[in-house]
């Protein structure tokens, strides 16, 4: 078997295999790619284990070292923390030759107190390493015959160096692959390459064989490189490679599919993929107080851990009633029950309601919410619970497809499980569980949707993955600041005590050769052109200059320009050069953007849909104060691109108090004035985790502490109001529709209340200010109460209305009401404002389905309003308005 070892080999590496044709039994490998191959061929392999896990175990070997160690002050704030700085440390002494016994010296003999002590630490890449040097001298079996360094063997780390060395005395040859095929004599990328090497530098001439490209954005330079590629001939795009040292070429990626080019796949690895969040957010939703934003965020997912229909409805019913066991909570389950009933029936009636309760159950395991307190921490039976059943959710939906991501979420999942056994706790603090799940995560996951096609361009993610020579070179990000060169957390004297066992670090003069050597060598191995990719931005962040680009900056700025090439120029030359090749463009006229319309027409077809309408207060209201708006709204029903969202806390305060007075309220004499306020602040408390349970957050504590006081007392008022007018109580929430003439009504009552043969209406509002209210009654332009009072038609002339405002316990009503002793003074009462409601629907209705439509926010439309409105225009139509993105009344900027 032939290697090819390059310390960045694992993963993408270019070339694939020695030669153009293909090898067998070879392959180019990096260290844990040998580290495999060694482990398979003495019988050696086991299973690969998570960070969290190693990390885990070490948190347990720690507390078991007991005594005074010099980690004791530290692990009793942040076990976790402490235990994975000390395990990094403990790793870097493997990798130099420690073998875990003590040493002379007070820290690394704590060490190797916890080395020696139980629980056993799973093996990490460098455990493995030191394993296998242990016993390659000792066992025989290697079919490995030779290993090629793609670098220098001086510039390999110690351990690296002595796995060859060991190798070698097992009788397998190590040769280095020799210095690569450079440049032609005398052109830009030759000198470059000579200058790498340590010889004189000669100014460029710009022959484009070493190009820089220059960018304000990734997005302008992504443009650059697609065209460039796009303008190569097809022969000549073999043997291009890409290097991405973040890992990431989706931007590029987007530029290539969009000129017919294979996409190169390259995806970094993120812990924000979709169904890796089912994991933190099922254990998020088990701590007291319940947010019911994590479990809207967990239903919202991609791929949501029940049905997307049942996850839907579950949502709609937080975005209604943000809690756990309301009416619309019930009301979901009950709708998701039939649906999974009539789902099963293909089978006999006992078969699809064992289904449905089998599925029932494993639905509503995912809102068991609010259990544990985070002060206690949550027993290590109910995490591994919660692990258990992400597990199971993800291998059930994989359906054994090989889905990737799902496999990752079940690995994690298992991870963490794996990781709180070895912590040895009976009940594991939040912080601790949220280190732990958090650390799983780190390791991301690539985007499992983008895969590289097949094409001729080849992408890396370092510099050493170029481990033979290249014809062209595209370095994608040549920024800054470059690799960090870790530092040694122990003092000279603990050094030389190492030093004296045999332990011996790599000093950091050595690191950064080696990892000049690396970023050197890849141009030193491309053969006719190099272009190296700067943007000024990368995302929303300013760049730095590469480490390697401050080695050449003499070279560059002695050439001037010749080297650079901008890549805004495309924006406005239709010829460019770049790197020898024209990337031709052709000037396009820009198109207008869509102009402001402030009268649209409609289509004699959709005259139907508002022939059969029934118009509530919102719909009307929403009709007098822009036609198009209410036609967009409420007859298309386009909405914004929001689908679920946890009202605002003024908004739950007011449902609150809704549903409160609908408890007490009940037909009827009003209940007794002695004990409506304690009544009132039990239903508050019983009521709030279940249709307002985002009050409960600590963030709302001195909004919720106001509320406890201010909503019974409203209640109390309220019910004080009724008594002091001799009201009683016909009903609340009453769902009701009427007519007023043509115009068919729709809408709820919040609280019809009589008084002999006279009734009234009473709309309930949690506001901050009356004067919205006031003004309302006051001017004639109380549409919500003139549209009650349509609705209550039945009952005798209809009931005049009124606003109780829950905030400020005041009753806004006009003259004649049975409400109040202290009218609002209205030059147009609710009656006759119903009739001006009714007669300028049937003028804007009879415009609509004439097929006209009126934007109210441009000063023209004026002119387009109907004759004969009683209602008057409003002066800020669009200020609260979803549709402004239709009539464009706002021009965007182009």
């Amino acid at each position: 078997m032939d290697l090819v070892f390059g310390l960045a080999a694992d993963g993408r590496a270019y070339p694939d295999t020695h030669d153009g044709m293909g090898t067998l039994d070879g392959a180019v490998v990096g260290p844990m790619g040998l580290i495999q191959i060694l482990e398979t061929q003495l019988g050696m392999l086991g299973p690969s284990i998570s960070s969290a896990v190693r990390i885990a175990t070490y948190v347990a070997k720690l507390r078991a070292c007991g005594g005074n160690r010099f980690w004791t002050s530290s692990f009793l704030k942040d076990p976790w923390s402490t235990a994975s700085a000390i395990l990094e440390w403990r790793d870097a002494l493997i990798s130099a030759g420690w073998s875990g016994r003590e040493v002379g010296s007070a820290r690394l003999d704590d060490l190797a107190v916890a080395e020696g002590i139980s629980p056993e630490l799973p093996h990490g890449l460098v455990d493995r390493a030191a394993k296998l040097l242990n016993v390659l001298a000792t066992r025989p079996g290697l079919r490995i015959r030779q290993i090629a360094l793609a670098e220098r063997r001086d510039v390999l780390s110690p351990l690296w160096v002595r796995m060859l060395a060991a190798l070698e005395a097992a009788g397998v040859t190590v040769c280095e692959c020799g210095e690569p095929e450079l440049a032609a004599e005398g052109t830009d990328l030759h000198k470059v390459q000579r200058v790498l090497a340590g010889e004189q530098g000669e100014n460029l001439q710009g022959d484009g064989t070493f190009t820089t490209l220059e960018a304000d954005t990734e997005l302008m330079a992504a443009e650059a490189i697609a065209d460039w590629l796009a303008a190569s001939p097809i022969e000549e795009l073999p043997g291009t490679v890409i290097l991405a040292p973040d890992g990431d070429t989706a931007l590029l990626d987007n530029a290539l599919r969009a000129r017919g080019i294979p996409v190169l796949g390259l995806s970094a690895s993120s812990p924000w993929r979709g169904a890796l969040q089912v994991l933190p957010l099922a254990f998020a939703a088990a701590w007291q107080p319940f947010d019911p934003s994590v479990l809207l965020n967990l239903f919202l997912l991609p791929r949501p851990p029940i049905a997307r229909w049942a996850a839907r409805r579950l949502s709609r019913a937080l975005s209604e009633e943000p809690g756990i066991g309301g009416r619309a909570w019930l009301k979901a389950w009950s709708e998701i029950e039939v649906r999974l009933l009539e789902i099963n029936t293909q089978s006999d009636a006992d078969s699809a309601h064992k289904k449905t309760t089998t599925t029932l159950a494993e639905w509503r395991a995912w809102t068991e919410v609010g259990r544990f307190r985070r002060s206690d921490g949550i027993p290590v039976v109910e995490a591994q619970a919660i692990c258990g059943r992400v597990a199971a959710w993800a291998m059930r939906s994989d359906g054994g497809k090989g889905d990737r991501l799902l496999i990752a979420v079940a690995s994690a999942a298992g991870a963490v499980a794996d990781a709180l056994h070895r912590l040895e706790l009976a009940s594991i603090p939040a912080l601790l569980l949220d280190r732990i799940v958090l650390q799983v995560l780190s390791e991301g996951m690539a985007n499992p949707e983008h895969f590289a096609e097949a094409g001729a361009v080849r992408a890396i993610r370092a510099p050493g993955a170029l481990w033979s020579s290249a014809p062209r070179l595209i370095w994608w990000n040549f920024v800054g600041p470059g690799e960090k060169i870790p530092t040694v957390p122990w003092d000279s004297a603990e050094q030389q005590a190492l030093a004296a066992n045999g332990v011996a670090f790599e000093p950091s003069a050595a690191i950064a050769r080696r990892i000049e050597a690396a970023h050197t060598a890849i141009i030193r191995r491309t053969r006719q052109t190099a272009i190296v990719v700067r943007p000024a931005l990368a995302r929303d962040e300013r760049t730095t200059l590469h480490p390697l680009a401050h080695r050449l900056r003499p070279l560059l700025k002695e050439s001037g320009a010749v080297d650079r090439f901008k890549a805004e120029r495309l924006l406005r030359e239709p010829d460019a050069v770049l790197a020898g090749r024209m990337l031709a463009r052709r000037l396009s006229e820009p198109a207008q953007p869509p102009a402001k319309v402030a009268t649209w027409n409609v289509p004699a077809g959709l005259a139907g849909l508002v022939e059969t309408r029934r118009e509530s207060a919102t719909s009307l209201t929403r009709m007098m104060n822009c036609q198009l708006s209410w036609f967009v709204q409420d007859i298309l029903k386009l909405r914004p691109g929001r689908f679920a969202e946890i009202p605002r806390t003024d908004q739950l305060f007011g449902n609150l108090a809704h549903e409160i007075a609908h408890r007490l309220l009940l037909p009827g004499p009003p209940p007794p004035q002695d004990n409506i306020k304690e009544a009132a602040s039990e239903h508050f408390e019983n009521l709030l985790p279940q249709i307002a349970a985002p009050l409960l957050q600590p963030q709302h504590a001195g909004e919720l502490a106001a509320a406890r006081e201010m909503v019974p007392r409203a209640l109390e008022a309220l019910v004080r109001l009724l008594h002091s007018q001799e009201l009683e109580i016909v009903g609340s929430e009453i769902d009701r529709d009427g007519r007023h003439g043509a115009l068919h009504l729709q809408g709820r009552l919040d609280l019809l209340v009589r008084r002999g043969s006279q009734v009234a209406v009473l709309d309930l509002k949690w506001t901050r200010s009356e004067r919205r209210y006031r003004d309302e009654v006051a001017n004639g332009r109380a549409i919500q109460l003139a549209v009650y009072r349509g609705l209550s038609a039945a009952d005798g002339t209809g009931a005049p209305g009124g606003y109780f405002l829950l905030r400020q316990r005041r009753i806004l009503a006009g003259p004649g009401s049975i409400l109040t002793n202290s009218p609002v003074d209205a030059d147009v009462g609710d009656l006759d404002t119903l009739a001006h409601v009714a007669s300028d629907w049937r003028l804007w209705h009879d415009l609509a389905v004439s097929g006209t439509l009126v934007a109210a926010g441009f000063p023209e439309a004026e002119n387009q309003r109907p004759g004969g409105l009683a209602i008057d225009a409003p002066k800020e139509p669009c200020r609260f308005c979803d549709s402004r993105g239709l009539c464009r009344v706002q021009e965007e900027l182009v």
